[in-house]
């Protein structure tokens, strides 16, 4: 690879990754808002923890977190029935660790789309996690899109 390649080949790799997963969390947190904003309301409770094992360095396991030794971490299934009386058990989308998890037993407001009950949210849950992301995919375009201006003045 010669030395005139490297920018061309940063700039094509970094401003679309970070185009994709920027935007696409960006999308991911305008439907929550939405949801939040005007979906249906209804009141669940959290019926039982489902445990996902995440697992050191240097295990077999695909996911790999900054602990040391195992960690489960537990998605909360929250059961819930909509306004037209369908029963719903539904699985949160973060896993956490028990301490930092909804307890059993817990109560929360359920927001979700009528027409697409599958669609819902936990409008309580914070989505500073999707912001992280947001501003990852926009640092990554950045770089992209200067090593594409730097490329235009050399």
């Amino acid at each position: 690879m010669s030395d005139s390649s490297a920018p061309w080949i940063l700039a094509l790799v970094f401003t679309p990754i970070g185009l994709l997963l920027g935007g696409g969390m960006y999308v991911h947190i305008r439907r929550t808002r939405g949801l939040v904003r005007s979906g249906a309301r209804a009141q669940g409770v959290v019926s039982g923890l489902e445990p996902t094992q995440m697992k050191g360095p240097g295990s077999e396991s695909t996911i790999t977190v900054r602990t040391y030794g195992d960690m489960t971490a537990y998605y909360p299934v929250v059961t819930w029935t909509t306004a037209e009386g369908r029963a719903m058990e539904t699985r949160w989308n973060i896993a956490r660790p028990r301490e930092r998890t909804l307890a059993v037993g817990t109560r929360v407001e359920v927001r979700y789309d009528p027409a697409n009950p599958d669609r819902w949210t936990l409008p309580d849950e914070s989505s500073a996690l999707w912001w992280l992301f947001v501003g990852v995919g926009a640092l990554f375009a950045l770089i992209g899109l200067g090593f594409f201006v730097g490329l235009l003045f050399m």
